[in-house]
Protein backbone atom coordinates (compact mmCIF):
# COMPACT_ATOMS: atom_id res chain seq x y z
CA UNK A 1 0.00 0.00 0.00
CA UNK A 2 1.58 3.33 -1.06
CA UNK A 3 2.48 5.67 1.76
CA UNK A 4 1.63 9.36 1.79
CA UNK A 5 4.76 11.49 1.98
CA UNK A 6 5.25 14.41 4.31
CA UNK A 7 5.03 16.81 1.35
CA UNK A 8 1.68 15.35 0.28
CA UNK A 9 0.31 15.68 3.79
CA UNK A 10 1.45 19.30 3.92
CA UNK A 11 -0.32 20.08 0.64
CA UNK A 12 -3.50 18.37 1.84
CA UNK A 13 -3.36 20.35 5.08
CA UNK A 14 -2.99 23.62 3.18
CA UNK A 15 -5.87 22.72 0.86
CA UNK A 16 -8.14 21.94 3.80
CA UNK A 17 -7.21 25.14 5.63
CA UNK A 18 -7.69 27.17 2.44
CA UNK A 19 -11.13 25.62 1.92
CA UNK A 20 -12.09 26.39 5.52
CA UNK A 21 -10.98 30.03 5.13
CA UNK A 22 -12.91 30.32 1.87
CA UNK A 23 -16.10 28.91 3.41
CA UNK A 24 -15.76 31.19 6.42
CA UNK A 25 -15.29 34.21 4.15
CA UNK A 26 -18.41 33.34 2.15
CA UNK A 27 -20.35 32.75 5.36
CA UNK A 28 -19.29 36.08 6.80
CA UNK A 29 -20.32 37.86 3.59
CA UNK A 30 -23.74 36.20 3.68
CA UNK A 31 -24.25 37.02 7.35
CA UNK A 32 -23.22 40.65 6.81
CA UNK A 33 -25.69 41.00 3.94
CA UNK A 34 -28.58 39.65 6.01
CA UNK A 35 -27.67 41.82 9.00
CA UNK A 36 -27.51 45.01 6.95
CA UNK A 37 -30.88 44.29 5.31
CA UNK A 38 -32.56 44.17 8.72
CA UNK A 39 -30.64 46.95 10.47
CA UNK A 40 -30.09 49.60 7.75
CA UNK A 41 -33.28 51.10 6.31
CA UNK A 42 -31.72 53.04 3.40
CA UNK A 43 -31.15 50.50 0.58
CA UNK A 44 -28.36 52.54 -1.07
CA UNK A 45 -26.52 52.95 2.25
CA UNK A 46 -26.95 49.25 3.04
CA UNK A 47 -25.56 48.29 -0.38
CA UNK A 48 -22.55 50.57 0.09
CA UNK A 49 -21.77 49.13 3.52
CA UNK A 50 -22.20 45.58 2.22
CA UNK A 51 -19.86 46.33 -0.67
CA UNK A 52 -17.19 47.72 1.63
CA UNK A 53 -17.42 44.91 4.20
CA UNK A 54 -17.65 42.22 1.50
CA UNK A 55 -14.51 43.44 -0.24
CA UNK A 56 -12.69 43.79 3.10
CA UNK A 57 -13.55 40.19 3.97
CA UNK A 58 -12.28 39.05 0.57
CA UNK A 59 -8.99 40.87 1.07
CA UNK A 60 -8.52 39.36 4.54
CA UNK A 61 -9.45 35.89 3.29
CA UNK A 62 -7.01 36.09 0.38
CA UNK A 63 -4.26 37.32 2.71
CA UNK A 64 -4.83 34.38 5.09
CA UNK A 65 -4.82 31.84 2.24
CA UNK A 66 -1.64 33.41 0.87
CA UNK A 67 -0.02 33.15 4.30
CA UNK A 68 -1.01 29.47 4.52
CA UNK A 69 0.66 28.59 1.24
CA UNK A 70 3.74 30.81 1.43
CA UNK A 71 4.72 30.01 5.04
CA UNK A 72 6.42 33.32 5.78
CA UNK A 73 9.84 32.98 7.30
CA UNK A 74 10.97 30.15 5.04
CA UNK A 75 12.90 30.20 1.79
CA UNK A 76 9.61 30.07 -0.03
CA UNK A 77 9.07 33.73 0.83
CA UNK A 78 12.05 34.77 -1.30
CA UNK A 79 10.76 32.77 -4.23
CA UNK A 80 7.27 34.17 -3.70
CA UNK A 81 8.69 37.71 -3.78
CA UNK A 82 10.35 37.07 -7.12
CA UNK A 83 7.18 35.49 -8.51
CA UNK A 84 5.12 38.36 -7.14
CA UNK A 85 7.33 40.91 -8.91
CA UNK A 86 6.79 39.08 -12.19
CA UNK A 87 3.05 38.94 -11.64
CA UNK A 88 3.00 42.66 -10.83
CA UNK A 89 4.60 43.46 -14.18
CA UNK A 90 2.20 41.19 -16.06
CA UNK A 91 -0.91 42.39 -14.23
CA UNK A 92 -0.52 46.15 -14.08
CA UNK A 93 -4.16 46.67 -15.08
CA UNK A 94 -5.36 44.50 -12.20
CA UNK A 95 -3.14 46.33 -9.74
CA UNK A 96 -4.29 49.69 -11.13
CA UNK A 97 -7.94 48.64 -10.74
CA UNK A 98 -7.36 47.54 -7.14
CA UNK A 99 -5.59 50.84 -6.42
CA UNK A 100 -8.57 52.60 -8.01
CA UNK A 101 -10.89 50.72 -5.65
CA UNK A 102 -8.86 51.88 -2.65
CA UNK A 103 -9.04 55.44 -3.99
CA UNK A 104 -12.83 55.20 -4.42
CA UNK A 105 -13.32 53.92 -0.88
CA UNK A 106 -10.84 56.12 0.97
CA UNK A 107 -11.51 59.41 -0.84
CA UNK A 108 -15.27 58.93 -1.21
CA UNK A 109 -15.36 59.55 -4.96
CA UNK A 110 -18.73 57.80 -5.17
CA UNK A 111 -20.79 55.09 -3.54
CA UNK A 112 -23.61 52.78 -4.54
CA UNK A 113 -26.65 54.79 -5.61
CA UNK A 114 -24.73 57.88 -6.77
CA UNK A 115 -25.28 59.17 -10.29
CA UNK A 116 -21.84 59.54 -11.88
CA UNK A 117 -20.00 59.98 -15.13
CA UNK A 118 -16.65 58.26 -15.59
CA UNK A 119 -15.13 59.10 -18.95
CA UNK A 120 -17.87 58.43 -21.51
CA UNK A 121 -19.95 56.24 -19.17
CA UNK A 122 -22.82 57.90 -17.31
CA UNK A 123 -25.34 56.33 -14.96
CA UNK A 124 -26.23 55.16 -11.45
CA UNK A 125 -23.68 53.07 -9.53
CA UNK A 126 -25.00 49.56 -8.89
CA UNK A 127 -21.92 47.89 -7.40
CA UNK A 128 -18.26 48.55 -6.67
CA UNK A 129 -16.06 45.43 -6.58
CA UNK A 130 -12.32 45.18 -6.02
CA UNK A 131 -11.59 45.61 -9.73
CA UNK A 132 -14.71 47.00 -11.43
CA UNK A 133 -17.61 49.38 -10.99
CA UNK A 134 -21.01 48.44 -12.44
CA UNK A 135 -23.25 51.26 -13.66
CA UNK A 136 -26.84 51.34 -14.95
CA UNK A 137 -26.39 53.49 -18.03
CA UNK A 138 -28.34 56.66 -18.79
CA UNK A 139 -28.28 58.77 -21.94
CA UNK A 140 -26.63 57.21 -25.05
CA UNK A 141 -29.34 56.89 -27.74
CA UNK A 142 -32.02 58.02 -25.26
CA UNK A 143 -30.45 61.51 -25.28
CA UNK A 144 -31.67 62.27 -21.77
CA UNK A 145 -31.12 61.45 -18.09
CA UNK A 146 -33.05 58.16 -18.24
CA UNK A 147 -32.00 54.52 -18.22
CA UNK A 148 -31.12 52.78 -21.47
CA UNK A 149 -31.45 49.33 -19.87
CA UNK A 150 -27.76 48.49 -20.31
CA UNK A 151 -25.38 47.84 -17.43
CA UNK A 152 -21.84 49.02 -18.05
CA UNK A 153 -18.75 47.70 -16.27
CA UNK A 154 -15.87 50.15 -15.82
CA UNK A 155 -12.40 49.22 -14.56
CA UNK A 156 -11.66 51.03 -11.29
CA UNK A 157 -8.36 52.20 -12.76
CA UNK A 158 -10.39 54.62 -14.91
CA UNK A 159 -10.71 57.00 -11.93
CA UNK A 160 -7.00 57.83 -12.38
CA UNK A 161 -7.16 58.52 -16.12
CA UNK A 162 -10.62 60.11 -16.50
CA UNK A 163 -12.48 62.85 -14.64
CA UNK A 164 -15.20 61.58 -12.32
CA UNK A 165 -18.44 63.61 -12.28
CA UNK A 166 -20.76 62.98 -9.32
CA UNK A 167 -24.28 64.38 -9.67
CA UNK A 168 -25.65 63.48 -6.24
CA UNK A 169 -22.83 63.07 -3.72
CA UNK A 170 -22.62 66.44 -1.97
CA UNK A 171 -25.80 68.14 -3.18
CA UNK A 172 -28.74 66.23 -4.74
CA UNK A 173 -29.74 69.12 -7.01
CA UNK A 174 -28.65 70.48 -10.38
CA UNK A 175 -29.07 73.86 -12.01
CA UNK A 176 -30.90 73.49 -15.28
CA UNK A 177 -31.93 76.03 -17.91
CA UNK A 178 -34.78 76.45 -20.39
CA UNK A 179 -34.25 78.77 -23.35
CA UNK A 180 -37.24 80.10 -25.32
CA UNK A 181 -36.80 82.57 -28.23
CA UNK A 182 -39.31 85.44 -28.46
CA UNK A 183 -39.85 87.62 -31.52
CA UNK A 184 -38.89 91.29 -31.32
CA UNK A 185 -42.51 92.28 -31.87
CA UNK A 186 -43.63 90.32 -28.80
CA UNK A 187 -44.23 91.68 -25.32
CA UNK A 188 -40.93 90.40 -23.93
CA UNK A 189 -41.58 91.89 -20.49
CA UNK A 190 -44.75 89.80 -20.12
CA UNK A 191 -42.92 86.72 -21.39
CA UNK A 192 -40.18 87.23 -18.80
CA UNK A 193 -42.78 87.67 -16.08
CA UNK A 194 -44.53 84.42 -17.02
CA UNK A 195 -41.30 82.38 -17.19
CA UNK A 196 -39.96 83.66 -13.88
CA UNK A 197 -43.34 83.18 -12.19
CA UNK A 198 -43.53 79.57 -13.38
CA UNK A 199 -39.97 78.87 -12.27
CA UNK A 200 -40.72 80.23 -8.80
CA UNK A 201 -43.90 78.18 -8.52
CA UNK A 202 -42.07 74.98 -9.42
CA UNK A 203 -39.05 75.46 -7.15
CA UNK A 204 -40.88 76.94 -4.13
CA UNK A 205 -41.10 73.56 -2.36
CA UNK A 206 -37.40 72.86 -3.04
CA UNK A 207 -35.77 76.14 -2.05
CA UNK A 208 -35.77 75.81 1.74
CA UNK A 209 -34.22 72.33 1.75
CA UNK A 210 -31.84 73.16 -1.10
CA UNK A 211 -30.59 76.31 0.64
CA UNK A 212 -30.06 74.44 3.93
CA UNK A 213 -28.06 71.69 2.23
CA UNK A 214 -26.12 74.24 0.21
CA UNK A 215 -25.11 76.05 3.41
CA UNK A 216 -23.70 72.77 4.73
CA UNK A 217 -21.80 72.33 1.47
CA UNK A 218 -20.39 75.87 1.66
CA UNK A 219 -18.78 74.97 5.01
CA UNK A 220 -16.59 72.47 3.14
CA UNK A 221 -16.25 74.48 -0.09
CA UNK A 222 -16.25 78.23 0.74
CA UNK A 223 -15.92 79.13 -2.96
CA UNK A 224 -19.65 78.40 -3.30
CA UNK A 225 -20.51 81.33 -1.05
CA UNK A 226 -23.37 83.56 -2.28
CA UNK A 227 -24.55 81.02 -4.86
CA UNK A 228 -28.24 81.80 -5.58
CA UNK A 229 -30.77 78.98 -5.39
CA UNK A 230 -33.88 80.91 -6.40
CA UNK A 231 -34.89 80.97 -10.12
CA UNK A 232 -33.19 83.55 -12.30
CA UNK A 233 -34.16 84.89 -15.73
CA UNK A 234 -31.64 86.10 -18.32
CA UNK A 235 -32.48 88.08 -21.46
CA UNK A 236 -30.16 88.27 -24.47
CA UNK A 237 -30.68 90.04 -27.80
CA UNK A 238 -29.62 88.03 -30.86
CA UNK A 239 -29.76 88.70 -34.61
CA UNK A 240 -33.05 86.82 -34.95
CA UNK A 241 -34.93 87.00 -31.65
CA UNK A 242 -34.91 87.84 -27.94
CA UNK A 243 -33.50 84.85 -26.07
CA UNK A 244 -35.22 84.24 -22.71
CA UNK A 245 -33.39 81.80 -20.44
CA UNK A 246 -34.87 80.51 -17.17
CA UNK A 247 -32.35 79.06 -14.69
CA UNK A 248 -33.70 76.93 -11.83
CA UNK A 249 -32.77 74.06 -9.51
CA UNK A 250 -34.06 70.54 -9.99
CA UNK A 251 -33.41 67.18 -8.37
CA UNK A 252 -30.74 65.35 -10.33
CA UNK A 253 -32.95 62.40 -11.33
CA UNK A 254 -35.96 64.54 -12.29
CA UNK A 255 -34.34 66.86 -14.82
CA UNK A 256 -35.98 65.51 -17.98
CA UNK A 257 -39.44 65.18 -16.40
CA UNK A 258 -39.39 68.72 -14.99
CA UNK A 259 -37.98 70.21 -18.20
CA UNK A 260 -40.78 68.62 -20.27
CA UNK A 261 -43.42 69.80 -17.79
CA UNK A 262 -42.13 73.38 -17.76
CA UNK A 263 -42.00 73.49 -21.57
CA UNK A 264 -45.61 72.30 -21.83
CA UNK A 265 -46.87 74.78 -19.27
CA UNK A 266 -44.96 77.72 -20.76
CA UNK A 267 -46.23 76.94 -24.26
CA UNK A 268 -49.79 76.83 -22.95
CA UNK A 269 -49.33 80.16 -21.17
CA UNK A 270 -47.83 81.79 -24.27
CA UNK A 271 -50.69 80.51 -26.44
CA UNK A 272 -53.09 82.37 -24.16
CA UNK A 273 -51.12 85.61 -24.65
CA UNK A 274 -51.76 87.16 -28.09
CA UNK A 275 -48.89 89.60 -27.59
CA UNK A 276 -46.28 86.83 -27.24
CA UNK A 277 -44.97 84.85 -30.22
CA UNK A 278 -42.35 82.12 -29.94
CA UNK A 279 -39.71 82.73 -32.61
CA UNK A 280 -38.29 80.22 -35.08
CA UNK A 281 -35.44 80.29 -37.54
CA UNK A 282 -36.57 81.74 -40.88
CA UNK A 283 -34.71 82.40 -44.11
CA UNK A 284 -35.50 85.10 -46.66
CA UNK A 285 -34.43 84.68 -50.29
CA UNK A 286 -33.59 88.17 -51.54
CA UNK A 287 -32.99 87.40 -55.22
CA UNK A 288 -32.05 84.97 -57.96
CA UNK A 289 -29.62 85.42 -60.86
CA UNK A 290 -31.40 86.00 -64.20
CA UNK A 291 -32.53 82.81 -65.91
CA UNK A 292 -31.65 82.14 -69.53
CA UNK A 293 -33.04 79.55 -71.91
CA UNK A 294 -30.89 77.32 -74.08
CA UNK A 295 -31.72 79.42 -77.18
CA UNK A 296 -30.69 82.63 -75.44
CA UNK A 297 -27.40 81.12 -74.27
Amino acid sequence: MPQISTIDLDIIRKLVLSLVVLLLTLGVNHAIGNLLKTRVKDPAHASSLHMLLRNSALIVGCAIILAIWLEFGSDVTVAAGIIGAGIALAAQELIGSFAGYLNIVTSGLFQIGDRVRIGDVEGDVLDVSLLRTTVMEIGAWVKADQYTGRTVTVANSAVFSHPVFNYTQHWPYLWDEIMIPITYTSDWRRAAEIMLERGQQYSAHLQAQAEAELRDLVKHYPALQDTPVKPMLYTVMTDNWIQMTLRYIVKARERRTVRAQLHRELLQRFEAEPAITVASATFEIVGFPPLKSDKES
